[in-house]
Formats: structure tokens, sequence, C-alpha cells
């Protein structure tokens, strides 16, 4: 186990943050876990200085990580994967190719690679930077990052959202870009969000906009970090360490969950009835991404772990549920069919990528029961895709961006993750880790 400061965020398992308890540890609701062997490095990294500022942070070199896999067992092969995924991929194509909409265009890429394309024919990656990088100034330091919006438009919603897809689809740090009247790295961004991150607990302050938008960043520092130890002082003079952000992250997330995993060990189901998980992002499926790369990755402590292993039984706990809820709610709010059913595709995509994704990271091994289970979750993603289809939305785009500008950004978006999780699931997509 490698030696930790306890002068970081998290000096112990309790956490008090912005008014709220935090609390994980001896959980009765985790199952022990046996930890795989950690991930080899690309190459033994130069020793780094205790912690990286604006100072130093140029001297920082992101190193990609070295591994590359995918799920064990493949979902098995149907035709009707192919009809569904060349649906949603014409959408991706046509609509995530927008030049006029970076969030778009990086959900293109998550679905379709650094490779992706704007309608136009040119690289969607060097319009993204070209167009909506922006400098970003620590003190003398100017590195560059990306806004939340621009002119109404999202391009950053979540933070560092760019950051997190190019390091999950396997762009290369040093990958240089357009920016302005000359280029930037990859690894430039990287640096500038290292230093623009930053929580302190005894003020009840952090630089995201809440709890919600931090897995992005998370997974991004994680994926590139180039040793197993990783501080920062940030630009507001926070001391800062990985290990502590992802067992924050965690603690949260497990907090948040609690109360599904209280319902599933009375053998009851849960409802939906306001809780704060479903208000997260995709009903907290990038909290989990996020907090998984990290502790995959080595950071964080051992209980960090297993809390977030436990989440893909939460998950296999969560589906029928959920579903469930979806469609009676269909049955009666008919006059939310169409809305209701593009939350069954973000909840169906995005369960698929989290569970395909906790596999290949080594957090979760499924049983033939397990498999079963995933492959129905591949199947009801394929009803879904048909049934919106059948609505007309998929082939009404301009009519529904006109009516509802979010259901028009949910179907792209959505289609985006659904592409990713049912190719992670049927073995046809691979991760960076």
């Amino acid at each position: 186990m490698k030696p930790r400061q306890v002068a970081g965020l998290v000096a112990t398992v309790t956490m008090v943050t912005l008014g709220a308890l935090y609390y994980y540890g001896n959980d009765d609701l985790l199952e022990e876990e046996s930890a795989p062997p950690q991930p080899e490095r690309a190459e033994p990294a130069p020793a780094a200085p205790a912690a990286w500022s604006a100072a130093n942070i140029r001297e920082l070199v992101p190193v990609a990580p070295a591994r590359v896999g995918s799920v064990s067992r493949p979902v098995p092969e149907l035709p009707d994967y192919d009809r569904a995924l060349s649906t949603l991929s014409a959408v991706v194509e046509r609509y995530a190719g927008d030049p006029d909409n970076p969030w778009a265009i990086m959900h293109g890429v998550l679905a379709r690679g650094p490779e992706f394309r704007l309608a136009d024919g040119r690289g969607g990656l060097a319009h993204v930077f070209a167009a909506y990088a922006e400098p970003r100034a620590f003190g003398a330091l100017t590195l560059l990052a990306f806004p939340r919006s621009r002119e109404e438009k999202p391009v950053e919603p979540h933070a560092d959202l760019v950051l997190k897809n190019l390091a999950e689809v396997g762009v290369d740090p040093a990958a240089s870009f357009p920016v302005g009247a000359g280029v930037a790295t990859a690894a430039d961004l990287y640096r500038a969000t290292l230093l623009k991150t930053w929580i302190r607990i005894s003020e009840n302050k952090l630089s995201f906009d809440g709890f919600n938008d931090m897995p992005w960043g998370l997974q991004a520092l994680a994926t590139w970090a180039p040793s197993d130890e990783l501080r920062w002082v940030a630009e507001d003079g926070s001391s800062m360490d990985l290990d502590d952000f992802t067992d924050f992250t965690v603690a949260v997330l497990h907090k948040e969950s609690k109360f599904m995993f209280q319902a599933m060990a009375a053998g009851q189901e849960f409802e939906r009835k306001g809780q704060p998980l479903f208000s997260y992002a995709c009903g907290g499926a990038h909290m989990v991404q996020g907090a998984s790369f990290a502790v995959a990755r080595g950071f964080g402590r051992p209980e960090s772990r297993k809390a977030v292993a436990a989440q893909a039984g939460l998950l296999l706990y969560r589906l029928p549920i959920e579903l469930r809820i979806y469609d009676d709610a269909m049955k009666k709010m008919r006059q939310h069919r169409q809305k209701l059913l593009v939350q069954r595709l973000k909840f169906l995509g995005h369960w698929l990528e989290t569970m395909s994704k906790l596999e290949i990271l080594g957090l979760f091994t499924p049983d033939d029961v397990q498999r079963a289970t995933i492959e129905g979750a591949a199947q009801n993603l394929v009803i879904t895709v048909k049934a919106i289809e059948d609505e007309g939305l998929f082939g009404d785009m301009a009519g529904v961006r006109s009516r509802d500008e979010q259901l028009y950004l949910d179907l792209v978006g959505d289609s985006a993750h659904a592409i990713r999780g049912l190719e992670l699931a049927l073995g046809r997509q691979s991760l960076a880790w």
C-alpha cells in the first residue's frame, strides 16, 4: 500500500462538507472484494515534486494509460443490435457533428472515437479546440480551458467534459490542436484542469458547481496521472491530493446511494421521491464512472475501491425497478410518453456503459445470471430505440428542436451514450485505463 499523508482533504473516513456528513467504512451493505493487481504504468515516470503548482506545472507530463481492455464475455450478437446501432449512428453522425454545438461534438467523440468528424467533414476535435478553447491565466502562467457555454451554446455544462472524453477514447496527451494563432496540447488542458481543481472542506467550498459536477474531472485526472501519487497546489492556494479527491467523491456517491442499498438489503423496491441521487447527471451514472476510473487506477483508500465495486450489485438491482418506473409512468401519463422514452434510452445506455466499464476496470466479474441481465438490458435498449423511432422523433429532429431544445439535446447525447454502452457490452469497443 502506498504511503498516505493525513494532512490532505480527508484525514479520517468522516467528512463534513457543505453542511452534510458523508461517511463510509465498515458498511454492512458492502461485500468483501479481493483487489486484483493494479494496472501497470506505461513506463517509469521521473521523480515528481512534492506538489505541482503554477511555478512548475509545465514540467508535468501526463501519461496515457498502458492498459486497454474490453468485456471478457460480450453480449451475443443479434441482427437487432446492428439495426439499433444504425439508427443511433445516423443521429450522432448528423446532429452531434454540428459545428455550432461543441457539447454534442464531444459526445460524438465518445461514441465514435477521436477521429469523429463534423457533418461537413472537418475533424471534430480540431474544431472544438480552434473554436472554443480559451486562454486561462494562473498568475503569470497562461494555459487553456473551455467555458461552460458561449452565446447560450453548451460547451462544458459539466466541468472537464472535454478532457475526460479525450482521456477515455485514447487521445495522446501530447496531441496538439489549433488554438488561436498557434497550437496547444491536450497536456496543457490537463495542467490547467489540475490547477483549477480544489475543494476546501473546512469552508464548505469547492471549485465545482456542486458534487454532481466532480466526476468528469476526477476521471480525467486519474486516467492521465503521471504516477500513483498526484498532489498539487491549486490556484486558490489549496493543497490537493488525488487520493483524497477520490475518497471524497466515493464518499458522496455512497452516501447518496445509501437509500437504495438499504432497500436492497431489506429485499424491497425503492421509489423515486426526490432523493438527491436522481438529480445527479444520468441518475448518478457519471459519478459511478468517474469514481471507478480513479480507484481502478490505484487512487483512494481500499475502502473506496470496495464502495465503488458495490455499485455493480446496486445497478443490477436498480435495472428492473427503474424500467418499471418508466413504463408505469408512460401508462399513467401518455402525454409525456416521448420524453419518458428518451429518459428510458438515457438510463439504459448509461447503465450498459457503466456496467461494462466496471467489468473492464476489474471491479466486477458477472456470473451467468448477471450476464443474462446485461443481455436483457441490451435487448431493452433495442426495444426503446424502436419505440422512439416509431414515435417519429429520430426522423424529425428539426421539429423536435423547434418544440423542445432539451429533448433534442437528450436525443443527441443519449444516442451517443447508447452507442458507447451497447458497443462496449458487445465487445466492439474497448476502454483505455
